[in-house]
């Protein structure tokens, strides 16, 4: 029946009660004077305090009226009898009044209770870790409930009871408390040995239990301590404080203790979730690690990926400690949080590592071995400190467990990475020690390839820069105007990666004529810059000789077989001989064609091919006269090889066409700003550019 229909019924039943007693009373003769008390008792049953006392006034109205009708009033039979009614009518307002009470708090604690616990699993929705539910757990309960601190533990392997969310914590004595023994005199750990909730009404009460902690809480409050239990085991702890006066009732202890019991749960869960989720990422995380630590090998980018790949995922905080002349050097520090990593960054080197200590990365690189620390104790936060002020600095970043594993590369064990957890409250098991210790070797190998490719590449770059000096001072830039002739050259290395290459060119200036080469050495490097040298002393002998340009071109290929050991060596050339009168002779070995512009249109000025020099090269040359004003361009290869950003050849007719509209000192730039703006910069071969225009004869005088 619903609780309006009973505070109806309840009084109306007194009334019919009091009316029939009334009846009997009245017609009857009978003096029921005390009897018309029990109208208010049936009323108080499940009666309103006021409505329950408006039955007992009308009872003792009733019982006056009895008296005076059966003419007993006054007597001492009758007085008793009324004195009786009236301590029963009040006896029933009281009761009323007190069942009312108990009715309004059960109703305002269920209702709080569904409250809480509605909010609460939106809370805990998305919470994955301990930490996490404990988190969300008090920050609503002490919002709902009012509490003034809240405080969840959960009891470790070495029973020890651990915080891991501690709300409204303030003065220095409570860092004291965050660590409790489960045989430690202290309120806390009574509850998890007893698994039985206990209750301080007040700092009284407290102080008389436990006078260690007189004085400990500035107010006065009430302690509630509940355990968390799962199947007879406890596993933590929850303890609140409010207020006094706020939870003096059964009812809201009982609240206090069935929340205890959805944080077991939530904490189970989580617990459960964290094992789950920690199996699934060790075995990513092996699959993930083998193909990102290989991607690159620049330092750099490898510890970006050893970060991506363990933190936050695997850790809270992660450090690098690499062995250099003996000493350990902390390489790197991650955290999950940047700002935090910034600063740790910062103060990596601020704390030298002892390397004698019995514990921590100097021993793990020393034995070899690695080291788990499930539970990070305060007393092993201390004896690995080199200071009091590194042991403070250590104590706040509030490290809970923590693995090191040594980094081998081959037999040889080049430092020491070290987990740690903290925000999270994940401890770790050997199941974590293994893969650290699987991480760890793959981590030192990449980290040794690319501490080795980065001794190589800066070796390579030194040999480069005397390559690339080298190059410059064997090919001479030519003056910009022999006789009737303006000149104009340019020579383009590749990429930076790319070796140095075997281009090459040269300018004889005679007094009638003047003789160009531009050729390329096949292979790259030192070797190749050795061949070109051999190529350019040659046609420089020889090219002043008074012979024609083929025979230069045969003569220079008997030249160059001389010093060319390998079968598959050559070089390929072209030879260009333009007297003063214009006229030009072109002979080309295994080289492309140079181009003509005249009269403003441009053609491939072709010869008849014939095989690259040092392999028996013997060409026939080609003659074109050129009319003042026409331009030569030759070219080595790099030219036509660059490519497009989607990959594919350019198309060098657009650079033909600009020979002969760009302004003569200007041409070969611009030719290579348009050839940059097709290929993206990504250019993949040397090139070398050599440009000529013929002026017309010289009047009245010869070179």
């Amino acid at each position: 029946m619903p609780s309006w229909r009973r505070s109806v019924v309840a009084p109306v039943l007194g009334l019919l009660f009091l009316l029939a007693a009334l009846t009997v009373d009245l017609v009857g003769g009978l003096a029921l004077t005390g009897v018309y008390a029990t109208s208010s008792i049936i009323a108080s049953v499940s009666c309103r305090p006021g409505r329950t006392a408006v039955v007992a006034v009308l009872a003792v109205a009733a019982a006056t009226l009895s008296g005076a009708v059966n003419d007993t009033l006054g007597d001492l039979a009758w007085a008793v009898r009324l004195t009786s009614c009236v301590v029963a009518g009040g006896a029933a307002v009281t009761a009323a009044h007190l069942a009312d009470r108990y009715r309004r708090q059960v109703h305002h604690t269920s209702r709080l209770a569904q409250d809480l616990l509605d909010a609460l699993a939106v809370e805990l929705t998305g919470a994955r870790t301990v930490t996490e539910v404990a988190d969300a757990f008090l920050g609503k309960a002490a919002e709902r409930l009012g509490a003034s601190s809240a405080m969840a533990f959960v009891l470790d392997d070495d029973d020890v009871l651990r915080s891991v969310s501690w709300l409204g914590r303030g003065g220095p004595q409570a860092d004291q408390y965050t660590e409790v023994a489960l045989d430690a005199d202290l309120p806390g750990a009574l509850a998890v040995r007893t698994r039985v909730p206990v209750h301080y009404a007040d700092l009284d009460a407290i102080s008389r239990a436990f006078p260690a902690l007189a004085g400990y809480y500035p107010e006065d409050r009430s302690l509630h301590l509940l355990p968390l239990v799962h199947e007879d085991s406890s596993i933590g702890l929850l303890a609140l404080t409010f207020p006094g006066g706020t939870v003096d009732s059964i009812e809201e202890r009982g609240l206090l203790e069935s929340l205890a019991g959805a944080l077991s749960a939530a904490m189970l869960r989580a617990q459960a979730l964290a094992t789950a989720d920690a199996e699934v990422q060790r075995a990513e995380l092996l699959t993930e690690a083998s193909r990102a630590l290989s991607r690159s090998l620049d330092w750099d980018e490898t510890l970006a990926e050893v970060r991506r790949l363990l933190v936050p995922r695997l850790a809270d905080w992660c450090s690098i400690h690499l062995l250099r002349d003996g000493i350990l050097s902390t390489e790197v520090v991650f955290h999950r949080d940047p700002e935090v990593e910034a600063w740790a960054q910062g103060m990596r080197n601020a704390f030298p590592v002892d390397m004698d200590s019995p514990t921590g990365s100097a021993a793990v690189v020393r034995t070899g071995e690695p080291e788990i620390y499930p539970f990070i104790p305060d007393e092993l936060v201390e004896a690995s400190a080199v200071n009091e002020k590194h042991a403070e600095l250590l104590k706040r970043l509030g490290l809970v467990s923590a693995v090191i594993a040594p980094m081998r590369s081959g037999d040889e064990v080049i430092g020491a990475i070290s987990l740690a957890q903290a925000e999270s409250g994940r401890r770790y098991a050997e199941e974590d020690l293994r893969l650290l210790v699987d991480l760890a070797s793959r981590i030192a190998s990449a980290l040794d390839n690319a501490d080795s490719f980065t001794r190589q590449s800066r070796r390579l770059s030194e040999v480069m820069k005397v390559a690339a000096a080298a190059q410059q001072a064997i090919l001479a830039t030519p003056p910009p105007q022999v006789g009737p002739f303006s000149l104009s050259v340019r020579y383009v290395s590749a990429a930076e990666e790319a070796q140095i290459g075997g281009d090459l060119y040269e300018v004889v200036a005679l007094p009638d004529r003047v003789r160009l080469l531009i050729g390329d050495v096949r292979g790259k490097g030192l070797g190749a810059i050795r061949t070109a040298t051999i190529v350019l002393g040659g046609f420089r002998s020889v090219a002043v000789q008074d012979v024609t340009v083929d025979e230069v071109a045969r003569q220079l290929d008997k030249h160059v077989q001389a010093y060319l050991h390998d079968q598959e060596d050559f070089v390929t050339a072209a030879l260009l001989d333009i007297d003063n009168t214009g006229l030009a002779s072109l002979v080309l070995c295994g080289h492309p064609a140079p181009v003509l512009t005249s009269g403003g249109r441009w053609r491939l000025l072709d010869a008849e091919p014939t095989v690259p020099l040092g392999l028996g090269s013997a060409p026939d040359a080609v003659q074109q006269q050129l009319a003042p004003g026409d331009r030569l361009l030759l070219f080595t290869d790099g030219l036509l090889e660059a490519r497009t950003s989607d990959r594919s050849f350019i198309d060098p007719e657009p650079l033909w066409a600009m020979i002969a509209t760009q302004p003569f000192p200007y041409l070969l730039d611009s030719m290579l700003d348009a050839l940059r703006f097709h290929t993206g910069e990504d250019l993949q071969d040397d090139m070398a550019l050599l440009s000529i225009e013929y002026q017309g004869e010289p009047q009245g005088r010869s070179v």
